[in-house]
């Protein structure tokens, strides 16, 4: 039988820390009372789970972008010849690959724009408005 070391206790009481707070909304004293310990060794094993917790999920989430990353890169690839010799949906298919490239970096923010309606406009609007409601 193998011994708990105390890496594995302090993982054990993280993980105990983080399910406690996030599923059941204990407060720290709440915690540690569960835990039997006090209110500063609860904080700091939940600060302990929650930094693993997040750092599993990043390295998942960049995992995640790798497979979607060699996905697109493989269509690019072997659309490419395709595409130069001319065929307009082998590139129609680049193109919305590279969106999706865009999309899964970041890299494509949404364009922020400066707009002013005047009354002009807002009459010109509800002229035709109008005019639609007659036809």
């Amino acid at each position: 039988m193998a011994t708990k070391t105390n890496q594995d206790i302090g993982d054990q009481r993280a993980d105990e820390a983080v399910i406690l707070r996030t599923r059941e909304r204990l407060n720290f004293r709440e915690i540690a009372d569960r835990l039997d310990c006090d209110v500063k060794e609860a904080y700091e094993a939940w600060k302990r789970g929650r930094t693993r917790y997040g750092a599993e999920a990043a390295a998942s989430l960049d995992a995640w972008r790798g497979e979607q990353l060699a996905v697109v890169e493989a269509i690019i690839d072997g659309l490419m010849p395709k595409a130069i010799k001319g065929d307009a949906r082998a590139a129609e298919v680049i193109v919305k690959a590279l969106e999706r490239l865009a999309k899964t970096l970041g890299t494509d923010a949404p364009v922020k724009a400066n707009v002013t309606i005047t009354d002009e406009m807002t009459a010109r609007i509800k002229a035709l408005a109008e005019e639609l409601a007659e036809a």
